[in-house]
């Protein structure tokens, strides 16, 4: 039910109609309102608006707003493209949950709404001198609104399509995630490594699906366990990609007639299996998406490090602010009964460098920036991820070296790679 929830609540975030929809419906409550007036309270003064004056202002409103909401459209779509074509496919997810965007289209296709559902309402004779001056009032409120809308929108659009904002939405996202995982390693159940052999005599939970591993609900897990007694060992991390017959699970300190057919369906259940990674949950997912955008501007094709080196500067950013996060409120454990593989430092860091690393080790100002970045992280970051931090700074300081024939551009590499230590050499081998 949760995952269900989460997923749900990725999917509307990423639907483009949704807030139109609510607007309109909201439109015609809007008309709707008027007409409950003009039934239940009459004026206490001889007051009225003239039909015609609300019937020109909503025909100029409903003809103007079917225009300017198709053109919004269009103009938003051609900025999407844009900035995908200038960072990743994988930021679509991610650009097209821009907030303004929908904010000011939902304006433009709600005003339209009203404009027409109001017009049905004057043509029809619906609307006597109560409604008509809720109308009147309603219409200039609309109109002030949607000018407004408008002005803020163009500001807006002109930014959109730009790398610098998709890179700020895409490190937006992987600060969350990273600081979602660093609170809950194990989340929310007991932390182990995945390497951690299960206790002799534990049944084993067989998956029925091949996928990618989407989401681990720890509380459902949690839930099972506690009314049969038992524990359970999950066997897969969060992305991992696993073939059908593949061991999830490991049930221990139960009795024989606790492990029914009923409890491993709700086990399997509640580690969720997919076709793809899950973008709600999965911080490697996030930063790849980032160091992805870097890989690209490092292509010759476009031969951009400075996009890198700003990538970089949002990775430093994204690791101190999540850690910063985890300082403040420490990690949680809430279901000790649940034993889940943490996704280990070396993945993450992985995902977060080695692209740079390896798509970079040319550049000696993409290099040495790549080290210095890596250095101002260390501090911040808990004292388990210190030697695959360094491992990841010999990995790239060996990769520059092979890439970089002149002797001085190396020389200042390997002066900024604080972090690559005999000891990190070493772990390479």
């Amino acid at each position: 039910m949760k995952f269900l929830y989460k997923s749900l609540k990725v999917y509307l975030a990423e639907r483009l109609w949704l807030r139109p929809a609510i607007f309109g419906i909201v439109a015609v409550f809007a008309v709707v309102l008027a007409f409950g007036v003009d039934q239940w309270i009459k004026l206490p003064f001889d007051f009225s608006i003239r039909e015609q004056t609300i019937r020109g202002l909503l025909t100029i409103m409903a003809s103007a707003m079917l225009t300017v909401a198709t053109f919004s459209v269009s103009v938003m779509l051609s900025a999407y493209v844009a900035a995908i074509s200038s960072s990743t496919p994988r930021a679509f997810s991610v650009v097209v949950t821009d907030s303004t965007s929908k904010q000011a289209i939902s304006t433009f296709i709600g005003a339209f709404t009203y404009s027409v559902v109001g017009l049905i309402g004057l043509n029809v004779g619906v609307f006597q001198s109560s409604g008509r001056i809720v109308l009147f009032f309603t219409t200039l409120w609309v109109f002030v609104w949607v000018v407004g809308t408008l002005i803020y929108w163009i500001d807006h659009v002109a930014r959109i399509s730009t790398v610098s904002s998709t890179i700020s939405k895409v490190s937006d996202r992987a600060k969350g995630r990273l600081t979602q995982h660093l609170l809950h390693p194990g989340h929310g159940g007991t932390p182990i490594y995945i390497n951690m052999l299960p206790v002799e005599g534990a049944v084993p939970v067989i998956s029925g699906f091949t996928g990618t591993v989407q989401f681990i609900d720890v509380a459902a897990l949690s839930n099972v366990v506690e009314a049969a007694g038992m524990k359970i060992q999950v066997a897969v991390r969060l992305g991992d990609l696993i073939g059908r017959d593949k061991v999830v699970a490991w049930i221990f300190e139960a009795t024989p007639d606790a492990i029914d057919q009923e409890a491993v369906k709700q086990i399997r259940s509640a580690i969720r299996i997919g076709q793809s990674r899950n973008r709600g949950e999965d911080p490697v997912l996030a930063l790849q998406t980032l160091s992805e955008i870097a890989d690209r501007a490092l292509s010759p094709g476009i031969n951009d490090p400075g996009t890198a080196n700003d990538i970089l500067d949002s990775l430093v950013e994204v690791f101190a602010e999540a850690s910063a996060s985890i300082e403040q409120a420490g990690t949680s454990l809430q279901h000790a009964r649940v034993l889940v593989p943490i996704v280990e430092p070396d993945v993450i860091l992985t995902a977060a460098f080695e692209q740079i690393a390896r798509d970079g080790a040319g550049f000696v100002e993409v290099a040495v920036h790549l080290q210095k970045a890596m250095s101002a992280i260390a501090p911040c970051l808990p004292a388990a991820w210190t030697d695959a931090l360094r491992v990841q700074s010999c990995r790239a300081l060996e990769r520059s070296k092979h890439a970089m024939a002149n002797p001085h551009d190396f020389a200042r590499v390997e002066a900024a790679a604080q972090l690559a230590t005999p000891r990190a050499a070493r772990a390479l081998t």
